[in-house]
């Protein structure tokens, strides 16, 4: 951690996790001050790892600069968790704060991470970079929450700037650019096409091979509109999917995205498993049919005739010629 001249902080937080057997575990963390990472839930219970952020600060400052780095080895699960809202303080001299966070799954690596939503208070300017990287074989389920501010301390769209970029890459391909920002002071965001009379506003990815399947399974489930809120969600490219919500609550939004998570993690969960048993099951058919081939391949064994008994016929011979002789000799005498 690095203390600036005027009290900003430089922060730093790494955590990444390994995966041996069926469990995952804790391979590496790492924290700045007012920041700790620690275990979340009881790690015997479940095969897949749960931490969580917490933060003994009021929030961020003016000029504070935030780096969180997440990485998920092969094969490994986690579900992240924050502690409570992010705060975003004013910032009086005009110096933004800068939150940076990258993301890395390797292959079949799987993370649900939704943190609880930001709070910018007036006066405040805030720029949220996100870069996540993946592989085909990944699943991700990741959330985003912002506010309009303190509603009920009077601060309804008080903010200067809150600016939010999202890049996806799969295979270091491009996927999806979600670039919002939010300027009250030169956009209607009370009106159509911004946050139509709302005061917060959720977004949801899930981008796994299993996304259009559990796309199919939303269409079900999500039939009914609620009366405090509007949502819709879509595919926004290839095997993605995005949920956006927009509320009054930010605990109905965290709530209500945390739920759609943990079923698409079930639903992910579930379709890994069923891909197993049929690989092997393919496997065994594969051997088998190859067991099959080997044995009617298999070359027959040619028998050799069996060898005439010679032997006791040379020595019958042998007998005869000598008692021939034995008779010459008689003969001759």
């Amino acid at each position: 951690m690095n203390i600036n001249k005027d009290n900003s902080l430089n922060s730093l937080i790494q955590l990444s996790c390994r995966r041996e057997g069926e469990k995952t575990y804790l391979d590496d963390r790492y924290f700045d001050i007012p920041y700790k990472l620690t275990h979340y839930g009881n790690p015997l219970f479940t095969d897949y790892l749960e931490m969580i952020l917490m933060s003994a600060s009021p929030g961020i400052m003016e000029g504070d600069l935030l780096n969180l780095k997440v990485h998920c080895k092969k094969g490994a699960a986690m579900k992240f968790y924050t502690q409570s809202y992010n705060k975003i303080h004013q910032m009086p001299h005009g110096k933004p704060a800068v939150q940076t966070c990258d993301y890395l799954l390797e292959d079949h690596a799987k993370l649900q991470y939704i943190p609880h939503p930001t709070i910018p208070y007036a006066n405040s300017i805030f720029l949220a970079k996100n870069n996540i990287h993946l592989k085909k074989t990944s699943h991700l389920i990741w959330g985003d929450i912002i506010s309009g501010g303190r509603i009920h301390s009077g601060e309804r769209f008080a903010l200067k700037s809150y600016h939010t970029q999202t890049k996806v890459f799969v295979d270091e391909k491009l996927i999806l650019f979600d670039n919002q920002k939010i300027e009250p002071e030169t956009q209607p965001e009370e009106e159509l096409l911004f946050f139509e009379g709302y005061t917060h506003q959720g977004t949801l990815l899930i981008i796994s091979k299993y996304a259009d399947d559990f796309k199919k399974e939303l269409d079900e489930i999500l039939l009914e509109q609620f009366t405090d809120s509007d949502y819709g969600f879509t595919q926004c490219a290839e095997n993605a999917l995005m949920i956006r919500i927009m509320s009054n609550s930010g605990d109905g939004i965290h709530d209500w995205l945390m739920n759609i998570g943990n079923m698409a993690w079930s639903f992910i969960e579930y379709k890994e498993k069923q891909d197993q048993k049929a690989q092997e099951m393919a496997s065994e058919a594969e051997k088998e049919e190859q067991n099959l081939v080997e044995t009617q391949e298999e070359p027959k064994e040619i028998m050799a005739p069996e060898p005439k008994k010679t032997k006791a016929k040379t020595k019958n011979t042998a007998k005869k010629s000598s008692k021939d002789t034995k008779k010459k000799k008689k003969t001759n005498n």
